[in-house]
């Protein structure tokens, strides 16, 4: 299961009331039309609002062909949804995927949108889902908690790479449910090439779940894996617009055991030509840590995922 499916299947769980925007396929770019944030899948009876909440959510949907939605009449449309949407239920999520998207937006003033939810609808939740930290942080700033449109209370829920054993037993158990054969040693085989990330490990099983054999299951999903990677580099990249981060990571991904700071700086130089300052490299570690993107070990940073490094060696041919 996704994190898309997960997410989602989460909510109907627990029967939340949902606006789900999927900003997915906008990764990357660095212009977005506000029509980017049409919803994705509505969680609740369109008829249980009023009939000018209805209104606005056929504007926020882009519903209406003959009405130029400007990003005022955007803006203006659904904050008379949430308005409506607090008054009628309890409870009430909105789920942006990938929202590190956000800021790519035209038209739309994001963290305003942040702040006049936390500040007015105490029911309502918002959800920022993305696989880079550091860069859901950077659409919150919850490192400049001085700046307008900062919401103060933020919850991090991270999803951590499963242990061997948690990836082989989650296998098992989903193959023996629909009964299909294993090789205990090819499920150790998938954790190993997948790098124990969940998601990864769940699409290998489903594969296996729909007629694949071990050989072509792990190498679609090994595929999928790097594609999805390459896709978050690109991102990366864009964020922060500096070549150095690729040369930093084709570094590592040359090496088995990780490189010290001083390896890394003398292998920025040979590859640049140029001298590398201290701080320039310090941010560029930390940014790369935030993202998850490299793990620190024994004084050494180090790509722990397979897919990753194959995603990197094809983006460093590129420079």
């Amino acid at each position: 299961m996704g994190k898309t499916s997960a997410v989602k299947t989460f909510l109907n769980h627990y029967r939340y009331r949902f606006l789900y925007f999927d900003l997915s396929p906008y990764i990357g770019l660095r212009a977005v039309s506000l029509r980017s944030l049409v919803p994705a899948e509505i969680g609740f009876n369109e008829f249980s609002i009023s009939s000018e909440a209805q209104l606005g959510l056929a504007v926020v949907s882009f519903r209406l062909k003959r009405l130029e939605v400007t990003s005022e009449v955007f803006q203006s449309n659904l904050v008379t949804l949430l308005q409506e949407l607090s008054k009628r239920f309890r409870r009430f999520v909105l789920v942006f995927d990938e929202a590190q998207v956000l800021p790519f937006i035209k038209g739309i003033n994001y963290r305003g949108l942040l702040q006049l939810i936390h500040n007015n609808y105490h029911n309502i939740s918002v959800v920022l889902t993305g696989s880079m930290p550091g860069l859901l942080e950077r659409v919150v700033s919850p490192a400049n908690a001085s700046m307008p449109g900062f919401a103060r209370y933020i919850e991090e829920i991270e999803v951590p790479k499963w242990s061997r054993e948690e990836a082989v037993e989650f296998l098992k158990q989903g193959l023996r449910e629909r009964g299909i054969a294993y090789i205990e040693e090819e499920l150790e085989a998938a954790y190993e090439e997948l790098s124990g990330v969940p998601g990864f490990i769940t699409y290998y099983g489903l594969l296996r779940t729909r007629g694949h054999n071990h050989e072509e299951a792990l190498a679609k999903a090994s595929e999928y894996a790097t594609t999805l990677w390459e896709r978050d580099l690109k991102a990366f990249i864009q964020i922060y617009n500096s070549p150095l981060y690729i040369h930093t990571l084709a570094a590592l991904a040359e090496t088995i055991t990780g490189a010290s700071w001083s390896e890394i700086m003398k292998e920025l130089e040979m590859r640049t030509g140029k001298p590398v300052s201290k701080s320039t490299l310090h941010r560029i570690i930390n940014n790369l840590l935030r993202a998850a993107m490299i793990q620190k070990k024994f004084n050494k940073y180090i790509i722990t995922d397979r897919p990753m490094k194959r995603a990197v060696k094809k983006l460093a041919k590129t420079l």
